[in-house]
Formats: structure tokens, sequence, C-alpha cells
């Protein structure tokens, strides 16, 4: 049995000729632009991204493949998986075009090949009219809807029409080789449209017209690739495969013993991962719907951050332009909170955090360069262990008269409650301990604190940048933490919990992390704690980004105190915006544009609840501010205010 051949416009002696140059003139201008690219990412530096590969492919195999983060988004997210999945099946009719180039007479029959070869042209006629009907519906969007994150771009119509010259040449070439040979395989398309050609003096031409439309379409499309945003199409599924498998930030500690910069200043100062993520980027400005600075009129873009660090990349070589203040203003860096919504709206995983992180690194540093309100917050972090310089030694104090028993290594506790600096200085911070550790006790829970021994995680220095900082507030803790035997530890702070939990085993501190929402949800479930009976009262929960976007806990807060009592709102888990402290932004002022607090509390003000859940002590700071700014009549409570006691039976 023999392919659908193309030999009106050509002999079998001179197609294969023709095809090759083509083919080889595709491949040295794809080379001559994709080598570049690749042999920047070989000589970047390491990024230990190889491990756990099955967990890897799993993650490959739901995201990339499965288009799980495009479909949050159903009507686009459906075109571009329709167009992804068509064109995984039809690389097999791509590579059926280029054998019947390549080799015009020779014979591919083998037992069943007729039948097989059938059953493949009706699943990829399928296949051509889905790819077809997702192709106009992105012409609809992008030249009649026009959605506010999509560039209008000339490349991007470039490339969809190519691809619908693929389609339709498909189409073409299967109809005018039926009409030609009756008795040729085809599916649906080339049994309904034969007829119409049939008896036309031309059908020849279109067969080969069909042809050559197909392959050239092809390789024009291979040349573009790494000339525009598309090749993305390439990168894609590798850095989905690479992409961040741990909650957190990926944040790795600085040698400044070795190194002579710090963060990242220079291009070359990337690890390949981040230099991949730059290729990927599809400019499909999901990020920067996501992210709560664009929202309330900052200059962060996270869209326009990736797309000038890429052009950056691929500029002349030898460029020594400084990143932060050169190629990204001071101003964007410092917008960030580090929510991580860019990250996850981003559908081919992107990593935004430790770049932001490291380009303030590369501020703080390198360039001595940051924002006067971290001055006198540095200085008291180094001096007093907490950001607002209240002496160290008064850092118990809220607990004199609670009857908190301190950490004693010879008799240990269950747990250590780590209360954080918020938790231990700011006057409404202490409300919420006192509240936990009410709750803990009445159920019977055995913890105890570090008293002034405990000393600030570390995390707004390491947010803003100031690695050196950071590290010499972790090293403190995680020794303390080891000289004590410290191993089981309850925070109510996020930023804490994402400290001890996720960045502290680098120090040496091999912790069991878990949020009081955990315990509390466990205690609750065990019939220790009940929750407050108030059918009547209206509920939304505000979600916090570094317990949930970032260490995936969101069942456990709500289910503390009746999930079946909130009335979610439509910013909620993966989705919810943040309230503006997060990344040491609530050190800043913030002069520019809205308060993210405010933008946030106009979304959880839509469902007009009577009290706002929260799991975050900076949360409920910045919301409490922004109720009391707009005078509205709402609580705003931790969850662990919002629970009753319920004493042990016999105690």
């Amino acid at each position: 049995m023999t392919l659908n051949r193309a030999l009106e416009w050509t002999s079998p002696e001179t197609q294969p000729l023709i095809l090759g140059i083509l083919f080889l003139l595709a491949l040295v201008l794809f080379s001559a632009a994709a080598w570049p690219k690749l042999k920047v990412l070989l000589n970047a530096k390491e990024a230990a991204k190889g491990d756990r590969i099955f967990e890897r492919i799993c993650t490959t195999l739901k995201i990339a493949f499965g288009q799980t983060k495009l479909m949050q988004e159903k009507g686009a997210g459906w075109m571009h998986a329709l167009i992804f999945w068509g064109f995984l099946i039809l690389l097999f009719r791509a590579g059926e075009f280029f054998l019947i180039g390549f080799f015009p007479e020779a014979d591919f029959s083998f037992p069943g090949s007729a039948s097989l070869f059938t059953a493949y042209a009706w699943v990829k006629d399928f296949a051509v009219i889905l790819v077809t009907l997702a192709v106009f519906y992105a012409l609809y969007r992008r030249l009649v809807l026009k959605p506010k994150r999509l560039t209008l771009s000339g490349e991007g119509l470039a490339i969809l029409f190519l691809i619908l010259a693929i389609m339709v040449s498909d189409m073409l070439f299967d109809s005018a080789y039926l009409a030609l040979l009756p008795e040729g395989h085809s599916g649906p398309i080339g049994l309904t449209l034969a007829p119409v050609l049939s008896g036309s003096s031309i059908i020849g031409h279109l067969h080969s017209l069909g042809y050559w439309t197909h392959v050239t379409s092809i390789l024009i499309f291979l040349v573009l690739l790494p000339r525009s945003k598309h090749f993305h199409i390439l990168t894609s599924i590798p850095n989905v495969f690479f992409s961040k498998l741990d909650s957190g930030n990926g944040l790795s500690r600085i040698d400044f013993e070795e190194e002579e910069s710090f963060g990242l200043v220079n291009i070359e100062d990337f690890n390949w991962k981040q230099m991949l993520d730059l290729h990927t980027c599809t400019q499909c400005g999901r990020c920067d719907r996501a992210c709560p600075a664009w929202a309330t009129d900052k200059p962060l873009s996270p869209q326009q951050v990736t797309v000038d660090l890429r052009d950056h990349l691929n500029g002349p070589p030898g460029s020594d332009i400084i990143l932060p203040g050169g190629v990204i203003d001071d101003e964007v860096l410092w917008s960030c909170t580090t929510c991580g919504a860019c990250e996850a709206a981003c559908p081919v995983m992107i990593e935004y955090v430790d770049k932001i992180i490291g380009l303030r690194q590369g501020l703080v540093l390198t360039e001595d360069r940051y924002p006067k309100e971290l001055t006198d917050a540095f200085k008291s972090l180094e001096t007093q262990s907490n950001p607002w310089g209240f002496p160290k030694a008064t850092r118990s104090d809220w607990a004199k008269d609670l009857g908190v028993p301190i950490w004693d290594k010879n008799n240990p506790t269950e747990y250590l409650y780590f209360v954080g600096c918020n938790g231990s200085f700011d006057t409404r911070g202490k409300k919420i301990t006192e509240s936990v550790v009410q709750t803990l006790k009445d159920a019977g829970v055995e913890f105890s604190i570090l008293g002034n021994d405990e000393g600030c995680t570390g995390d707004p220095a390491r947010r803003a940048g100031n690695e050196y900082l950071f590290e010499m507030l972790a090293t403190e803790n995680a020794e303390t933490f080891k000289e004590k035997g410290v191993r089981k530890v309850v925070t109510h702070c996020p930023h804490c919990l994402n400290s001890l939990k996720n960045e502290y085993p680098e120090f040496g501190a091999q912790l069991e992390v878990i949020h009081h929402s955990e315990i509390l949800q466990k205690l609750v479930k065990e019939g220790k704690i009940s929750k407050k009976q108030n059918e009547e009262e209206k509920i939304v929960f505000h979600d916090s980004c570094y317990l949930g976007r970032h260490n995936g806990i969101y069942d456990a807060p709500r289910e503390a105190i009746n999930k079946n009592s909130i009335k979610e709102i439509s910013q909620s888990r993966e989705t919810g915006t943040c309230c503006g402290a997060g990344g040491a932004r609530f050190l800043l002022e913030e002069n520019t544009g809205t308060r993210m607090s405010h933008h946030r509390l106009d979304e959880l003000m839509v469902n007009e609840p009577d009290t706002i859940a929260v799991s975050c002590p900076f949360c409920v700071l910045m919301l409490e501010d922004a109720v009391k700014t707009k005078n509205l009549d709402v609580k705003v409570k931790d969850i662990g205010e919002m629970l009753e006691q319920k004493k042990l039976s016999g105690q």
C-alpha cells in the first residue's frame, strides 16, 4: 500500500531534492536562532531540578498534556487545549507528509495497514476540524473580543494563519487525492469534499497545492518558533517537567564566602531553569490579571518583567547592564508582595517570586540600595530580632499572666508554640496569641514557648533581599532548636510557618511544623473544642498567600470554623488576592495607586459579611486598617478568635 502522493508538480526524482533543500534551509534558519538560546542555557548556573522523576512525569502529564491550569478559564482554555491536543495527533500526519516527499515511490504496506491508515484518517480529520474551529475562535478573541490581558500583535496573528493554512491544506490534499483515486483511504473530510472536486480539470494541481502549502507552512512555522514568543511550544513541556515540586518559594542559601556579587545582578547570575522560564512565557497576561500590585496601579507587571529580562537575555552578548535598576526599575521590584498569584495563574509553571527576591538581593547586598523604611527595620532585626525595634528581652512579656510554660529540653512538651514577632509585640497580634494559647490549654494540648530565646525567623529580611541578615537570624534560631531538642512546632503566622517548614531544613533544623489552623481542625474533629453556633452570621474567608498558595493549606482553617457557614467569593483559595503585607511590604509605605488592602476588602465585601475570617496576623492588621479607613461595619477575626473552648471531660 502506498501513501497519498503529490507528484503533479514534480517528478519522483526532483521532489525529494526540492523538499530536502527546503527542509535543510529551514533547519539552518531554525538552528541559527535556537542555538544561541540553547548555548546560554547550557552555560548557565546549575539548578537542582533532576530529582523525583515520577512526580515530575505526573506533573507534566497533568499540567502540560492535560492542560489543567489553562482550563481554569474555560473559553480560552478549551481553545488552547484543542490546538495542543490536535497538534499531538497531527504530528503523525506531518511525518506522513515528509515520508511522501522524501520517498515518493516507497511501499509502506504491512498486514492490516489499510485499516490502520483509515482509522487514523478519521481520528486525524476530527483533530483537523477541532483545531480549525479553535483557531477561528482565537482569531475572534483577538480581533473582536480583544481581552485586555492579550496584546494584539502581528506575530500572534501570523502564527494563527499559519496553523489555519496547515489545516486547510490538509483538507485540500486529502479531498483532491480521493477525487483522483476514489479507492484510496480517507477520513470524513475527504469523503465529504471529494465529490465536490470530482471532474475538475485542476484536481491534480489542487492536490500538489495542498501538499506544498502544508509542508512549507510547517517549515515556516519551524523557522519562526525560536524568533518569537511561540518558542514556548518547545520549552513549555520541559519547563513544566522541571518546575518546583515543593511548597515555599524555592529559595537557596547564598555562599557568602565564595560569591563575589550577591543576588541577581547580571543576566549571567540566573540559573538555567530561570532562563528557561524566560523563554517559556507565552505573554498570555494571566499573571498580570492575578497580580494585586498590577490591579492597584503599581508599576509591577509580572509579564513585562519576564519579557524585559528575556529581551535582555536575547540581546547582544557582553552587555554589562545591571538588572536591578537597569533592566528592571527599583519601584517595580519593591511593589511585589511575593504572594505567588502570578505563579498560580501561569499555565506553563513559570516561577516569578525567586527572581523578584533575587533581584532585591542584588539591590540590597550588591548595590546597597533599598527603601529608607528598611534601614531601621534591618537594624532592629539585627539587634533586637524583630523589625520594629522592641527590646528582645520583652519578647515574652505577653505571656506573664497566662501561665504559659517555657520550653524545658529535659522535660519537653509535645509542641513548641512559635509565636513570631507580630504575636509577641503587636497589640492586635497579642490578642490572637492569647486566644490561641487559651484554646490549646483548654483542649489539653501540651505546649510551651521559647520565651525570650525566640527570635524572628528572618522572613521579612529574606523577602526584602537582605539574605545576609536572614542567614544570621535563621542560623541562630536553628541552633536554638537543635540545642533544645525541638521537633514539633505550631505557629499561627503563615510567614513563620513557611520559613520554619520550607527554609530551615537547609540550616539543619528538621522540624515538623504545622499551622494553628491544622491543630484547631484536629481538635474540632476530636470534639475537644467546638465551633461557635450562630446560624445567622455571614462569614467570608480570606486566604493568606503564605498559608494557601505557598503551602497548600486551604481546608484546615475553613473546617476549623465550620466550612458550611462560609460564603465563598470568586477570589478565594488559589485565586485569592493578597492583603498587601507579604514580601516585607508591611514595612513599606504604599504611595502609588490604590492600597492593596482596600482592593482586597472590596472583593471580600461583595457577599456583605458580618465577619471576615483570617488565618494570618498580618492579614488581620491590613484588613482591619482598611475597614477603619472605609468605615465599614464588619469584624475581622483570626480563626483562633472564632472558636469557643470546651474543656476536656474530667478536667
